[in-house]
């Protein structure tokens, strides 16, 4: 009974035509403008009023004046979190040693929810672009680093003692063994990063913030200007999509050799 039905379930998954999973966003976008158009709330505007909000606010203001600088702080907090967490994450997967230091505070850190440090980081570091990239770089730092320590782990121990057999250093070793072997799994954080960069983006624009998607989601929500509200999250929306279908195609295409390992 319990091997039947997993299978059961794979075969029904797969006898699914693939048009389904392009079919149910138009739905959920129909049913949209339907709701819209028939409830009549000002909560929520139809789609067709959203889109027409979007083409007459964003080209080229919006996109200027806040999706810009957002893009700006998530490319540095991103790709700073990741320096960070590879490196830090490598160490510490090498060295049993750092390992027993670091742990408890990292542990502590770790389970500390990453809105909860946004007031913190205000006291520390105003209201400009260091406390906002900080913000970012801590939500995303940790899911990189607990992959990249388990990567460095998982590196099979012949390799690293070949390598120091031909007399190679521990930072040569990091980079020319252990980082190579780990890079799947280093991929693996990254991806689980990339949409909470995008979300600490936001929520780090959320206070005090002069520009930005997080501050023009607010300024219209405090303005009770629902329909421009709605082209925030629409755009929210499909830039989390792109930046997870952009960071898919690097990955095949620099990891392939991974899947086939």
């Amino acid at each position: 009974m319990t091997t039947t039905l997993p299978a059961r379930a794979s075969r029904s998954g797969t006898a699914l035509p693939r048009w389904v999973s392009a079919v149910l966003p138009v739905l959920l976008l129909a049913l949209w403008e339907l709701a819209g158009r028939v409830g009549g709330s000002v909560y929520l505007p139809p789609l067709s009023k959203v889109l027409g909000r979007f083409a007459r606010d964003w080209f080229p203001d919006v996109i200027v004046h806040d999706l810009l600088p957002s893009l700006a702080r998530f490319a540095v907090g991103f790709l700073g979190a990741a320096v960070i967490g590879i490196v830090l994450g490598l160490a510490i997967g090498m060295s049993r040693t750092l390992d027993d230091y670091l742990r408890p505070t990292l542990e502590f850190l770790r389970a500390l929810p990453a809105v909860a440090i946004l007031p913190v980081a205000v006291f520390v570091l105003g209201l400009g672009n260091a406390m906002r990239i900080a913000v970012i770089v801590f939500g995303v730092v940790f899911p990189v680093l607990v992959n990249a320590t388990a990567g460095a782990r998982a590196v099979r121990p012949e390799r690293v003692d070949a390598a120091r057999m031909f007399g190679l250093s521990r930072v040569d070793i990091a980079r020319r063994v252990v980082l190579p072997s780990a890079l799947p799994m280093i991929s693996a954080g990254l991806r689980v990063a990339l949409p909470i960069a995008l979300i600490m983006t936001v929520v780090s624009e959320l206070v005090g913030g002069q520009n930005g998607l997080g501050f023009y989601l607010t300024s219209h929500q405090q303005m009770f200007d629902i329909p421009a509200m709605f082209t925030a999250v629409l755009v929210l929306g499909v830039l989390g999509n792109l930046l997870n279908a952009g960071y898919s195609a690097v990955e095949d295409r620099v990891l392939h050799w991974a899947k086939h390992a």
